[in-house]
This record gives structure tokens, sequence and C-alpha cells, in this order.
């Protein structure tokens, strides 16, 4: 008891404790500017010991990478896997709404790991996937790699895009242009031009392209038989 014979509030220090879990971490960091976010922020958010929240967040890109799986969650939509679609379209659809949805949840797209709620949402279309696969012929091994591939395309796409779109762009981008200042002008004339001419890698056209050679590359493996080793 206080002299005044009021019992002082005591912080509650551990999760457990405290009431606290990763849905109420995120809740409370879900409107917080992912810029400047911080463990201490989401603490005052809750009204709690900055321990209740490093009890199950260990550091500020552990909390970065719960709201990216959140906001993908939020976003992520198949649209429309038609029976009548054939392997092809299916891989392009997952790949293209898993990029869609990482572009959207924006700077938070960066800190993006294929884990938890988001996995969940994921193996319904991913096992459509699958099973249009194993239909044309491919053997199990060689759809699942496939759908891992395209979905890791889908991730690096959106994630340079993001960055991209920031103030400066990509940050290769300059990276290259101080890497060719460094070195005799007479070399990497490949390099030099398209630096010239303002060609970008990160742009919208990637993900088309990443994606049309993977295809290709597929439908050439799938007529030679395959490659389903163990």
């Amino acid at each position: 008891m206080t002299a005044e014979g009021t019992v002082p509030t005591v912080r509650r220090t551990r999760g457990k404790n405290a009431g606290i879990n990763p849905t109420r971490i995120v809740a409370a960091a879900r409107y917080l500017d992912p810029e400047t976010l911080t463990i201490q922020a989401v603490a005052d958010e809750l009204g709690v010991d900055r321990k209740a929240v490093t009890y199950h967040v260990t550091d500020r890109d552990g909390l970065l990478e719960l709201l990216a799986v959140d906001a993908f969650s939020s976003r992520f939509e198949i649209a429309g896997l038609p029976a009548w679609s054939d392997w092809k379209q299916a891989l392009r659809t997952i790949a293209a709404s898993t990029k869609d949805a990482l572009v959207e949840s924006g700077s938070l797209a960066t800190y993006f790991k294929l884990r938890g709620p988001a996995s969940e949402g994921m193996i319904r279309p991913a096992e459509i996937v699958l099973e249009k696969m194993i239909e044309a012929g491919f053997g199990e091994r060689d759809a699942a790699r496939a759908l891992t591939l395209a979905i890791g395309v889908a991730m690096s796409c959106a994630k340079d895009l993001v960055m991209n779109a920031r103030e400066g762009g990509h940050p290769q981008g300059p990276e290259l242009v101080r890497a060719l200042e460094g070195v005799d002008s007479a070399s990497f004339g490949a390099l030099r031009h398209l630096e010239a001419v303002g060609f970008s890698s990160y742009d919208d056209r990637r993900f088309d392209y990443d994606m049309d050679v993977l295809l290709w590359g597929l439908e050439h493996l799938l007529a030679n038989g395959g490659h389903d080793q163990g």
C-alpha cells in the first residue's frame, strides 16, 4: 500500500502473466508505422513492460516478420483456379497471387517468410496446383520443386518491386553506377549500355519474364521424362 492507501500499478513483465500473445502483439502493431516500429512502441500501445513483448518476439526483425505474415495473409487471394485450367495457368496464378499480396503489403514484403498463417492459407491452392501437375505427367517431386521455385520467384519479384518503388529506386542501381565509375571506362560495355539506357531488371515486366522462362523449362522437363529423383 502507498502512503495514500492505494495499491500501486505494477507493469507485468512476462508475456504469459501479462496476457500477451502474438495475436495481441500484431493487433497493436498493425497500425503503427513499420519504418519506425519498435518493440517499445508496441509495449507502450499494449500498456505492458517491454519484456512482455520480447517474451514472444525477441527483436524488431521478428516483430516485422510477424506483421509481414499478417499483411500477406489478409491480402492473399487466388484469382480463381477453374477446373479446366491447365498446370501452367494454375502455377502462374498461385505465383501471381503471392506476388500481388506481397506488393500490396508494401515495405513489410521485405520481411516476409512463408510460415504460420501464410502457409495455412496456401495449402488448398498449392494442393490444386500439385494435382494438376501430377495429372499432366510430372512426378510428385518435380511438381513440388516446381511449385517451390514459382513461389520463390514471386517472393523475389515482389521484394524487388517494393524496393524499386522507393525514392531513389532499387539499391542495386546506384551500386552498379558506383562500381562502373571505379573501373576503366573502356571495359564492361554491355553493362554500361544497359545503365545508359535506363534498363532495370526490377520493373513490372520481370515477373512475367521469370515465369515464362520457368514454364518453358518445365515444359521441356515434362517432354523429356522429368527429373523426379529422390
